[in-house]
Order: C-alpha cells, then sequence, then structure tokens
C-alpha cells in the first residue's frame, strides 16, 4: 500500500469550492483530459454516501483502461470532506480522501489523500496518481476564481454621472 497528500491553496472561500467538489460535474472537469469516466458523467445530481458509480475509465479520454468502481463511502458536511472507495482493473483499492479547510483571505485549503494497493505495480500506480492528483488540482485551481465570482453579488453600476 502506497499513500501519497498533495494539496493546495485555491483562491475561493472553502464555502464556494465545497459544494463544487460533490458535483460529478466539477469531477469530470477536473479530470478532463488525462481521464475520462463516462458513467460519472451520467450521474445525476451531487454524490451521496452510499453512491456507487460504475463503468470504464478512459485514458487520455480515448484509451480503455479498466472498468472502474467509484463508492462514496462518508460525505462530512461540517468537516467538508468525502471519502471514497474505488478501484478495478489493475487497482485492487484507491481509497480517496478529500478535504476542504478555510484559508486566510477568501482562499481554501484543498487536499487530495490517497491510498493506493495495486500489488506489484502499486509504485507505477502511484507515480501516475501523483502525477493525476497534480494535474487535478492544478484544474481545481483555474476553476475556483470562477466559482468565487459566480458566487459573488454583482456591484451595482455607479449612480454618479461622470
Amino acid at each position: 500500500m502506497k499513500s501519497i497528500t498533495i494539496e493546495s491553496t485555491l483562491h475561493a472561500p472553502a464555502d464556494i469550492v465545497w459544494p463544487a467538489v460533490q458535483r460529478p460535474e466539477a469531477f469530470v472537469h477536473v479530470a478532463g483530459g488525462m481521464l475520462r469516466y463516462p458513467a460519472a458523467e451520467r450521474h445525476a445530481g451531487p454524490w451521496r454516501k452510499g453512491d456507487e458509480t460504475v463503468g470504464w475509465l478512459f485514458l487520455f479520454r480515448l484509451v480503455p483502461f479498466s472498468r472502474h468502481t467509484i463508492r462514496v463511502v462518508d460525505i462530512d458536511h461540517d468537516a467538508r470532506t468525502i471519502l471514497t472507495e474505488e478501484g478495478g482493473g489493475l487497482v485492487r483499492i484507491w481509497r480517496h480522501h478529500i478535504s476542504v479547510r478555510p484559508a486566510p483571505g477568501d482562499r481554501c485549503r484543498y487536499t487530495d489523500r490517497v491510498d493506493i494497493d495495486a500489488g506489484i505495480l502499486t509504485p507505477i500506480v502511484a507515480t501516475f496518481a501523483g502525477i493525476f492528483y497534480r494535474y487535478r488540482q492544478r484544474r481545481w485551481a483555474r476553476l475556483a476564481p470562477l466559482l468565487s465570482a459566480a458566487a459573488s453579488p454583482e456591484t451595482p453600476p455607479s449612480t454618479q454621472d461622470a
């Protein structure tokens, strides 16, 4: 078993990022380019405890890699954490823990921690996981300010004459 933790500061408040983390659409977006998981594209509504999604996982959106299962084990709204147990193909265990914590200056700390067991291929799969989660977090970093801007009330136009 190998554990990987990747953490970033996102330029949006935790209260803005947390609802997005629970949405399959956000998962599809942040994984896009490296992975495609059509089963998540078809998932209706936010992830909920007990949800199980099964389908083909495609590397680089085109190459069928394996049948993959995502099971949502826990969602703690107070702590802003999600725990999934995943697996398929070479991967026996892919336990993914996501957390979103407030940070100063209307920002948040976003953490992906994954425990992986792929037998003798664990080091190779773990290397891919590190690359993948860094990629995902770069995509979250680009998405977070847009989420924040969309949630902010518009500034009314000035009523003063020039």
